[in-house]
Parts: structure tokens; sequence; C-alpha cells
């Protein structure tokens, strides 16, 4: 490959997971002057997700998760040059610990988005992603327990229900290699409460128009929570369907439908125990003192949640 033909993201949506970065992506790619790849979670710069499990295979589609293969990578930029503001949406870096690094070895200029959400509340929508899934059939408190503690931390080998909602250091790491013109921080409660606003502040971040779409659309969630009323029929469809030949298959407005029909799928998220809370309200409390110590301001919507 001619590395004078290289196309290299000049912003990035670095997570974190179940913060609303996939809501964030798919508004993004519908502005005129953003590229963003059809696939989200490129993962290129995440060094230790490594090749995907058979289990989790069936859930990505063909291109997703290549870290370090660089033709794969730049194969989803075809075209890209023609855009403003060109993206990666991938939740896996905050966390990375050389993902920062790595991103600004071949794009020092890059604009970086952090949504953060509560720790508490995000730990436990992984939980019940995880459980959805099939992956995960322990009690909340006993996974927690058991995740936290885990010797072998990473992305195939342990959830990391906790650890990714230690935001300090992963922020922190962000600030020193990119410096704070170049870090824009955002809020879950505020994707949620208005994003008219919050999309309004992303264009200024990223040096674009900011015209999106009506609020009606800005606020329709992606990737929101949702469990199988039928999960045998669920499981058989995501074992013979993968994503990406579900797209081939049916029609954008089929698929939209499928996810959100409620004959298929209960939306009402169920509570969480007091006791996990605690337990994690325990872990995340000095954390975020840090967080608001380094940023200079009060993170109320980091506590919401809180018992």
């Amino acid at each position: 490959m001619n590395l004078q033909e290289l196309i290299w993201p000049n912003f990035f949506i670095v997570g974190t997971q179940r913060s609303g970065t996939t809501s964030l992506w798919a508004h993004l790619r519908k502005h005129p002057q953003v590229f963003l790849p059809e696939v989200k979670e490129p993962g290129y710069f995440a060094s230790s997700l490594g090749p995907v499990p058979p289990r989790q295979a069936k859930r990505f589609s063909h291109g997703d998760l290549c870290p370090d293969d660089l033709i794969r990578y730049q194969s989803l930029y075809k075209g890209a040059l023609q855009r403003v503001a060109i993206g990666d949406a991938s939740a896996y870096y905050l966390w990375e610990a050389d993902a920062a690094a790595k991103i600004r070895k071949v794009s020092p200029d890059a604009r970086i988005i952090i949504m953060l959400r509560d720790p508490v509340d995000r730990a436990y929508s992984h939980y019940l992603l995880s459980t959805m899934q099939g992956d995960e059939h322990r009690p909340f408190l006993r996974a927690l327990r058991e995740d936290y503690a885990h010797k072998q931390k990473g992305w195939w080998t342990s959830q990391l229900y906790v650890d990714q909602g230690l935001y300090y250091s992963q922020v922190r790491r962000y600030l020193e290699t990119f410096g704070k013109e170049q870090v824009a921080i955002f809020l879950f409660d505020d994707l949620k409460r208005n994003p008219v606003e919050l999309f309004t502040k992303v264009a200024l971040h990223l040096g674009i128009e900011p015209q999106f779409q009506n609020e009606s659309e800005l606020s329709q969630a992606e990737n929101a929570f949702k469990m199988p009323r039928y999960p045998l029929l669920h499981g058989i469809m995501y074992s013979v369907l993968n994503r990406k030949l579900r797209k081939r298959i049916f029609p954008s407005s089929l698929n939209a439908w499928l996810n959100r029909n409620k004959f298929f799928y209960n939306t009402e998220r169920p509570a969480a125990d007091t006791e996990s809370r605690k337990f994690l309200q325990e872990i995340f409390a000095p954390d975020l003192v840090l967080l608001e110590e380094l940023l200079g301001r009060k993170l109320p919507e980091l506590r919401r949640s809180w018992v």
C-alpha cells in the first residue's frame, strides 16, 4: 500500500461503551460534511482486541474489529477525502491503554469525543446487553464481583463491567496526549435531555455546520435496551443471519422495525438491585472525585442513579 495514499480519520469517538456512542455515530453519518464508515467499531487502534472469538463472530460483520490490519482499515475510508470530518467511532479506544498514543502518531491534530455516563448505570446497561446476547448468565452482583476480580482483563477474557467505568485515568490519558483543546467530553444525560444542543456542540468541535435532522430524529436512541421476548427464536435468527447478511436481505426500514418492534422485544428495563449499586458506588466514588478535579467541574449527572 502506497503510504502517500493513506487516509486517517481526523476525529475519533473513543467511548465509553453504553454511553450513546452508537447514537452519535448514526446521526453524524447523516451529516453531508461527515464521513464515518458503515462499520462502527473498526477497532484498528485497539491492539489488545485480537481476533474475534468464534462465539462472538456471529454478531460482527466482515470488516469489524480489525486491530493492526492496515489494508482492511484503509478500505473503510474509500472516498472519505471529499468530506470535512472523517471519523472512527470505536468505544474500545477509551479503556485501551495505548490507543491514544497510537492515534496521535498518525493523526496528531485529531479531534477526540468522549461520552460519559453514570458509571453505575453504564455497568448495569452493559450487563443487560451481555445477558441479552447470551454471554452472561450470572446474577448482577456475582457477575460484577467476579469480573472485577478477574486476573486477565481484556475484551474477550472479561466483561470490564467495572473497569470501563473508572473514567479518571482514561480521560486523563487523552487530555495529556491531545490537550484540552482537542478533547471534548459530553454526557449521556445531555444526549437524552437536549440532543440538539449536544449535536450542535459536537459540530462546532469538529468544524462542521451545525445542521442536523429534526429533534425527533435526534432523540431516537440507537442500541437502546431491549430484551427478546422469544429467546430461542432470537438466538436462531442471530446464529443464521449475522448483521451484515440482515442488511443485505432486508431493507433498512424493515431492519429498523424488527429491531424496535415491541412484539419481539421488551423495552422496559428492569431495575438493578440495591446491593449491586452500592458495591459499584463504593468503587466509583473516589474515581469520580478525581475526575471532577481533573476537569474542574462537578458532574452530578454521573451519580444520577445512586442510592
